[in-house]
């Protein structure tokens, strides 16, 4: 076929005549379109004809050892109009075997045996008892307090109490205590001269331990009664020194027993030398004297009215 173009260059305007090929090729393209489109819809209502639905299953609930039966969904198809399918879902209901239960045989526990203790008997509880010290050991214990009180400041001032260059404290020892005497006022304001004085001495409660090193009297420690209680008192170096003159003149080995004597209201210590001649008093700073000697009883005992 010819074609037959015809173009006009006059203006703008230019024309092309039709042809039969052109006509048969929009009839063909408008009729592949149609069937396209048909096989799309009836390819649409296939896929919802034809789509697998889930399977329903309810959750039955578990019972302790038991088993449930099981609902399996069965599907069918329906055919009520062409093209169209109906689903309908029938439950079938299958059924399970019942397993079979068995009850545990709890294990048999022996018994266990399970030996007895050995009785103990109880140890019978003993009162425990205190040692109840005598007076004597009271004494005794309150003089070598006041003992180790002398030797402990003695370790600053070793002279203060009689000690001497070279000597070890270590070596120092505590002697036998002296009981110290007194006379009542009564028995002062009743005295005549010439009288015996040593039966009107009492206990005056008060005692003196020499502290002693080697056979040297350093110096006296005293104690004091105070109730029922024993007082650890001072040292006392001029009495130690007193009392080694005293013995050294009128010593035990030609049957002297010097005594000493205090007066609660005058401070001081005295001594008495019962065996003499003469009844005496003396105060014992008597004997740092040159010439030391003895005073009459019945002077000492006026002057203590």
């Amino acid at each position: 076929m010819p074609f037959k173009f015809q173009f006009q260059f006059a203006g703008a305007d230019f024309s092309r005549p039709s042809s039969p090929y052109r006509k048969w090729l929009r009839v063909g393209a408008i009729t592949m379109m149609s069937l396209m489109t048909a096989l799309a819809y009836w390819g649409y209502l296939h896929h919802l004809t034809h789509r697998h639905l889930p399977l329903i299953a309810h959750a039955a609930p578990v019972v302790a050892k038991a088993v449930a039966p099981v609902v399996a969904p069965v599907v069918t198809k329906v055919e009520s109009k062409p093209i169209v399918e109906a689903v309908k879902v029938t439950p079938v209901v299958a059924t399970v075997a019942t397993p079979i239960v068995r009850t545990p045989v709890p294990p048999v526990v022996k018994p266990m045996v399970v030996a007895a203790a050995p009785v103990v008997a109880a140890a019978p509880v003993v009162s425990r008892s205190y040692r109840v010290h005598t007076d004597a050991e009271r004494l005794v214990m309150a003089g070598q307090t006041a003992f180790a009180n002398v030797i402990e400041t003695a370790g600053k001032y070793p002279d203060a109490y009689g000690f001497q260059a070279g000597d070890f404290l270590s070596d120092a020892k505590l002697g036998e205590p002296m009981p110290v005497y007194t006379i009542e006022e009564s028995a002062r304001a009743g005295y005549q001269k010439g009288q015996p004085v040593k039966p009107l001495l009492k206990p005056a409660k008060q005692w003196v331990f020499p502290v002693l090193m080697g056979d040297r009297v350093c110096c006296m420690v005293e104690v004091k009664q105070s109730g029922k209680d024993y007082v650890p008192g001072k040292g006392n170096k001029s009495l130690a020194m007193a009392w080694a003159k005293i013995q050294e003149k009128w010593s035990s080995e030609e049957g002297y027993h010097p005594m000493l004597l205090v007066n609660p209201e005058v401070p001081g210590y005295y001594f008495t030398v019962p065996e003499l001649p003469v009844q005496n008093i003396t105060d014992t700073t008597e004997m740092f004297f040159y010439h030391p000697g003895t005073s009459p009883a019945d002077v000492i005992l006026a002057s203590w009215r």
